[in-house]
């Protein structure tokens, strides 16, 4: 439509198919109202058929004209579909919001293995890793420090190119250890419940916390058994200026600050996940937000 000049028919076939493929399902699912997903496919294969047909009748009926408008050349087509659509997903990606996966279980149950998620970068601002290849600036510009208990996305001190999600568990200046399994925070144990019965999936086997935090935030956990895992028993560890202690809500099946990773540096804080949008494992799992 575009090509044969006819901009407006295809501007609504462009809001048309947005809709189809995405607003409409998303609308359902806000609303709890369930379908097959054969019933999905087959209104968007309508849609396109449809689609087809009208764009060949129009075409087929088209009379040359001696003046086309702008969207109707190609090169112009190639600049308004192709390379601003790009360099608008870099800058939304780079400064606004990222799409993330969970590989692995250290964030359990809070984050499942297949979740796929956003991460936003308005809170934490911009720092050298909240850019591509860490091209970010030295000095973070803009948001706030991260707040204890927040689930944040971060570059692997060791690796930078690879990126981490866990929770914040120590500020600058905090005493962190571990002692029999339980969390000490300046020397406080921190307060735990266990969850006999609970709808948060957890695997077989182990025990389903809900963890009080210093400042009001409350979260689960997973613990196998105390006082059995090398993480159990650490030193007491004393987080430097401008620097963080991760944990992972999978206590005896996490890579966090106790081991390899260590201090995570401030600059190295590059976003906080926020939506939960879905995931490629468990059915059902998509638009929750991360706690």
């Amino acid at each position: 439509m575009f090509y044969l000049g006819r901009g407006r028919m295809g501007i609504a076939y462009l809001v048309a198919g947005i809709a189809v493929t995405y607003a409409v399902p998303a609308a359902l699912h806000l609303q709890a109202i369930s379908y097959p997903s054969w019933m999905a496919i087959l209104m968007g294969l309508a849609f396109r058929l449809a689609g087809g047909i009208h764009a060949y009748i129009a075409a087929s009926n088209h009379v040359p004209r001696d003046r086309y408008p702008w969207f109707a050349k190609l090169h112009n087509w190639i600049l308004v579909f192709f390379l601003v659509p790009l360099l608008t997903a870099l800058i939304i990606r780079n400064f606004l919001v990222q799409p993330f996966n969970i590989p692995s279980g250290s964030m359990m149950p809070t984050l499942q293995v297949g979740d796929f998620l956003f991460s936003e970068k308005l809170t934490y601002g911009i720092s050298r890793y909240s850019l591509m290849f860490g091209m970010g600036p030295s000095h973070r510009l803009g948001g706030r420090p991260p707040k204890r208990g927040e689930v944040v996305v971060f570059a692997f001190p060791a690796e930078p190119t690879v990126d981490y999600v866990s929770r914040v568990i120590g500020q600058p200046g905090d005493r962190i250890q571990m002692r029999d399994g339980r969390l000490f925070i300046n020397g406080v144990m921190v307060e735990r419940q266990p969850l006999i019965t609970t709808d948060i999936p957890h695997e077989a086997g182990v025990t389903l916390y809900m963890e009080h935090l210093p400042g009001g935030v409350v979260h689960p956990i997973i613990e196998m058994l105390d006082d059995t895992s090398r993480g159990d028993n650490t030193r007491e560890f004393l987080v430097p200026d401008d620097h963080y202690f991760m944990m992972g809500d999978n206590r005896d099946n996490s890579r966090d600050s106790r081991f390899d990773v260590g201090f995570v540096p401030n600059e190295n804080i590059a976003s906080r996940p926020w939506l939960i949008y879905f995931n490629s494992e468990v059915a059902g799992r998509s638009w929750l937000r991360v706690q």
